[in-house]
C-alpha cells in the first residue's frame, strides 16, 4: 500500500506500523519503549506523529509504534505541534530520571533544559521493556509493575521473591537507562547455592545440558561470548526468532496439507 511520509510517497507492506515504515525510510523517530523483538507497547509516547487518514482534513496525534499503516495515510513526523508535545514528554522524563544518558541525549536534541516539575531522581522511565522481554521472550514473568501513578515501579513479586528469575540478563540488556539490575541480584543469590549450577543458556533452552563452571561469572564464559557474537544481540532473542520460524513453518505445513487434501478431492 502507499502512504506519504513527510511529503514523500512510499510503498509499505500491509500490517506494518507507522514507526516501522518511518524507520525503514530512514526517518529518526525517538521511542524509548520500542524494541524490534517485542510487541508494541506505547508507554513513552515519544514516537507521536501527525497522521491524516484518507478522506479526513484534520491530522491527529497518534503513537506511531501502535498505529497501523493505511492506504493513503499521510504522516508528518516533525511538525511544530509534534515537537512541542515531545518536549513536554521529555521534560517529564528529565524530572523523573535526570541522570539517565538516554533521556539527557533526547533533552539536548529537543533543547529541553531545566524541567518545571518536581524531581523524583529515579533511574526508571517505566518503558516496560524489562517486564515485556521477561514475559514475552523469556517466559519467566519474574518482574512486573507494582503500584500506580508516580509510585509505579518495576519489581519482583512482593518486592522479595526473585526465584522465577533465571539470571538471563535480558531485562538489563533492553533497559535504556540502566535501572534494572535483576540479573546481578539473581546471580549473587545463585552463587551462594551449593552443588552444580546449570548454565543459564541451558535453562533458556538454547544449549543442551551445560553446567556452569565459572559460578555465574558469565562475562568470562566462552559460551556466552559465542552466543552473543552469533546473535548480534542478547542470545535470548534467538529463542524468539526460533519460535517465529517454527510457527511460520507450521503454518506453511498446514497450508500444504490443505492444498493436497483439496487436490485429492
Amino acid at each position: 500500500m502507499k502512504i506519504t511520509l513527510n511529503g514523500k510517497e512510499r510503498d509499505v507492506e500491509a500490517g506494518r506500523t507507522v514507526l516501522e515504515a518511518a524507520r525503514e525510510a530512514g526517518l529518526d523517530i525517538p521511542a524509548l519503549c520500542a524494541h524490534d523483538e517485542l510487541a508494541p507497547y506505547g508507554s513513552c509516547r515519544l514516537c507521536i506523529v501527525e497522521a491524516t487518514e484518507r478522506g479526513r482534513k484534520r491530522p491527529k496525534i497518534v503513537a506511531s509504534c501502535l498505529y497501523p499503516v493505511k492506504e493513503g495515510l499521510e504522516v508528518q513526523t516533525e511538525t511544530e505541534r509534534v515537537r512541542r508535545y515531545r518536549r513536554l514528554l521529555i521534560e517529564l522524563m528529565l524530572a523523573r530520571t535526570p541522570d539517565a544518558p538516554a533521556v539527557k541525549e533526547l533533552a539536548a536534541k529537543y533543547r529541553v533544559k531545566k524541567p518545571r516539575f518536581a524531581a523524583l531522581n529515579d533511574d526508571c522511565v517505566l518503558c516496560g521493556k524489562c517486564v515485556r522481554v521477561c514475559a514475552e521472550v523469556v517466559g519467566a514473568n519474574a518482574i512486573g509493575f507494582a503500584q500506580r501513578g508516580i509510585n509505579r515501579r518495576v519489581e519482583s513479586p512482593f518486592g522479595k521473591d526473585i526465584s522465577r528469575c533465571i539470571a538471563c540478563g535480558a531485562c538489563t540488556y533492553v533497559c535504556p537507562t540502566g535501572a534494572v539490575q535483576m540479573e546481578f541480584k539473581r546471580t549473587a543469590e545463585l552463587r551462594k547455592g551449593k552443588g552444580e549450577h546449570l548454565c543459564r543458556y541451558t535453562v533458556m533452552g538454547l544449549i543442551p545440558d551445560a553446567v556452569c563452571s565459572l559460578n555465574y561469572e558469565c562475562f568470562r564464559c566462552e559460551i556466552d561470548q559465542r552466543l552473543r557474537a552469533e546473535a548480534g544481540t542478547h542470545p535470548v532473542f534467538l529463542l524468539a526468532r526460533k519460535k517465529e520460524a517454527a510457527e511460520k513453518a507450521g503454518t506453511r505445513k498446514i497450508a500444504k496439507k490443505r492444498i493436497a487434501k483439496k487436490a485429492r478431492r
